[in-house]
């Protein structure tokens, strides 16, 4: 190695030394890591140093700034070998998404975490990836993958004597399977949990003593129950006494995990007195998910003995807690999604400067000069991803432009007006790409709450949208954000009315029924061409503009000539 290679190898070790202890001094030696790095061209290294500062970013909380620096990673270390930068950088990609509730971006990016490390050679941490993998499958409510994925886990860490993760990925299964109602494996698994934490993860032992009452509790042994939550607290004053300290997800766990045995077991008035407690320390602490399950408890609680106003206001702000973190989460996928835009845009314009270099610029310019190519064919991939989560194809996309311009054209609208909106019409529901996959991906009904939340689809599209500002992306903005609205003024999200709908959103309207309707989709069958057509029309004057309404007939009509005598219009 050379004296450089020395230097930055060194200030990287540092790095990782005390990354957990001194975030401010890590930070600097790993800026101060990266510098040497580039001037060097030791891309390995600058990779490295820049998946350390997205690791501090992302131990403080600091999403945005966790996920760009560890794209950037990602980009330096694959052009090389396989190397564990490369996995682990894909990893905190894949647990950013994850906390953003975007499970399939999650999933995609640890299982090429996975890949990558399983190339390195290396194995010791292979565990670990796999962990996080079980839980993203898990939160999807996939379990029969997740316990699958958390026993190969631990039949990978038995040869490597990682006992602090078999502690956690035990608790996990043991947690499955008791909100399965397979409560003899859960309290087996919970045992084994609690054993091995007590000794290898001390700071577990409470989450996993809890969990363990629970299936006590379904096994209807309440004995056994009352003497988890003992052992819990007890285990909470050894170790402070000992000079530790408790984390309120460590508490919340007992006291939570008290109130639900509780309600379950008839005893409201103990249940309320432990939930109340609970979300004290949940409010003050910020916990919010936490608190939005206690105010659920709350409300049942407080119903099941008559004191419905204070079950009322439970509700209430379960309900508006719910929005608050769906909007903040909305905002964490729309701020990944954009950082993913943006390091393509440059990674676009990098090829752009290589090309002119290369005196290929005549033939690039051609198809890549105005500020529109950029940007759309990134957009046009996050709709594509939006229709594939939700288990559609693309052709969808293509069938709203397609038939919006054909509309557009037959009012007589101006044609570059109507082929700009060929274009902005795909990006139609580019929204859904924010809205959690526990939602888009249900296979039944949605909720109110659920659908309040697709609902947002049409909101988060024209933010997404706005950030671009070009004619056509003004215009796609405009119709993602009001194809929903209704001619009676009975649509979402703002309840416009008539003309007071931009013409762009009463056009799409019509293509976005017509085409989801005539095509074929997991949860329903294809419609025929008639019947697509009668229901679009049935709409007049009340979903769809009338004058749309004929436009559109028409259009169908000189599409399919044999459709004319029948088509109920």
């Amino acid at each position: 190695m050379t004296t450089e290679q020395n230097r930055v190898r060194a200030l990287l070790d540092q790095v990782a030394a005390c990354r957990s202890t001194d975030a401010t001094a890590a930070r600097k030696l790993a800026l101060e890591a990266r510098v040497h790095a580039r001037a060097s061209g030791l891309v390995l290294d600058e990779a490295e140093a820049l998946y350390q500062l997205a690791s501090i970013a992302h131990q403080h909380q600091q999403a945005d700034d966790a996920f760009a620096l560890a794209s950037e990673a990602v980009d330096l270390a694959a052009s090389g070998q396989p190397n564990l930068t490369h996995a682990w950088s894909l990893h905190l990609i894949g647990v950013v998404h994850y906390q953003a509730s975007n499970f399939a971006s999650a999933l995609e990016s640890c299982l090429g975490a996975i890949q990558v490390y399983r190339a390195t050679g290396d194995d010791i941490n292979e565990g670990k990836i796999l962990h996080t993998i079980a839980a993203i499958y898990q939160s999807m409510g996939d379990y029969d993958r997740a316990i699958t994925t958390y026993e190969s886990a631990l039949a990978i860490n038995e040869p490597l004597s990682r006992k602090d993760l078999d502690a956690m990925v035990m608790g996990n299964l043991a947690r499955i399977r008791g909100r399965r109602g397979e409560y003899l494996p859960a309290v087996s698994l919970g045992r084994k949990a609690v054993e091995l934490a007590r000794e290898h993860a001390p700071h577990l032992v409470g989450g996993l003593l809890a969990d363990l009452a629970e299936a006590y509790v379904g096994l209807a042994d309440h004995a056994s129950a009352a003497l988890c939550f003992a052992e819990a607290r007890a285990d909470w004053e050894y170790r402070t006494a000992d000079g530790g300290e408790l984390t309120p997800t460590e508490q919340l766990g007992v006291m939570v995990s008290e109130g639900r045995v509780a309600l379950r077991s008839g005893q409201v008035d103990d249940a309320i007195a432990s939930l109340a407690a609970a979300l004290d320390l949940a409010d003050r602490t910020d916990m919010r998910e936490t608190e939005l399950e206690i105010h659920d408890h709350l409300a049942t609680a407080y119903k099941q003995v008559g004191r419905f106003t204070e079950a009322l206001e439970h509700r209430e702000r379960h309900f508006a807690l719910h929005r608050e973190i769906f909007t903040d989460a909305a905002d964490l996928r729309l701020r990944t999604l954009q950082v993913a835009h943006d390091n393509q845009i440059a990674r676009n314009r990098a090829e752009i400067t290589r090309l002119q270099t290369s005196e290929l610029v005549a033939s690039f310019a051609a198809d890549h000069a105005d500020a529109d190519a950029y940007h759309l064919e990134a957009f046009e991939r996050l709709a594509s991803l939006a229709e594939f989560r939700g288990g559609n194809t693309t052709k969808h996309t293509a069938g709203v432009g397609d038939l919006a311009a054909e509309i557009a054209h037959a009012i007589g609208e101006a044609p570059d007006w109507a082929e700009r909106l060929r274009l902005a019409a795909r990006l139609h529901d580019i929204g859904k790409v924010a809205i959690a996959d526990t939602v888009l991906l249900k296979p039944g009904p949605l909720d109110i709450d659920e659908f309040n939340e697709v609902k947002q689809h049409t909101v988060l599209g024209k933010r997404l949208l706005s950030g671009v500002s070009t004619d056509l992306f003004e215009l796609a903005a405009e119709a993602a954000w009001t194809h929903h609205e209704w001619w009676d003024g009975t649509g979402y999200p703002n309840a416009l009315s008539g003309n007071d709908i931009p013409l762009s959103g009463r056009i799409v309207a019509i293509a976005d029924v017509y085409d989801s309707l005539a095509t074929r989709r997991i949860y329903k069958r294809e419609w025929s061409l008639q019947e697509a057509i009668r229901f679009v029309a049935s709409g007049s004057g009340a979903q769809f503009d009338p004058r749309l309404v004929d436009a559109f007939v028409s259009v169908m009509r000189a599409r399919n000539p044999d459709l004319a005598a029948d088509s109920g219009t």
